[in-house]
């Protein structure tokens, strides 16, 4: 997870801790821990995230890129949102 790539996404799009917390609904406490590595994200606060902030590539902020580039293809699809890298 690369905490400061998150922060420095939230930054450029106008998000402080509060109104991304409200947003995907913990608490200010809640997402200060988790973006400064003292808890993890669950999968659907990092898929909120992603959706919320319009994350391009989620794998170089939630994972670590120790893959190759040709395992990085990632495509989901739910109800809502639909996401392709």
């Amino acid at each position: 997870m690369s905490y400061n790539k998150l922060k420095g996404i939230m930054r450029e799009r106008g998000y402080s801790q509060k109104n991304l917390a409200t947003k995907i609904g913990i608490t200010v406490q809640s997402i200060n821990s988790k973006l400064n590595g003292r808890t993890q994200f669950t999968i659907e606060e990092a898929l909120n995230i992603i959706c919320i902030l319009n994350i391009e590539k989620p794998e170089e902020v939630f994972f670590e890129n120790d893959f190759p580039n040709k395992q990085r293809k990632t495509v989901w699809k739910d109800e809502e949102y639909e996401y392709r890298s």
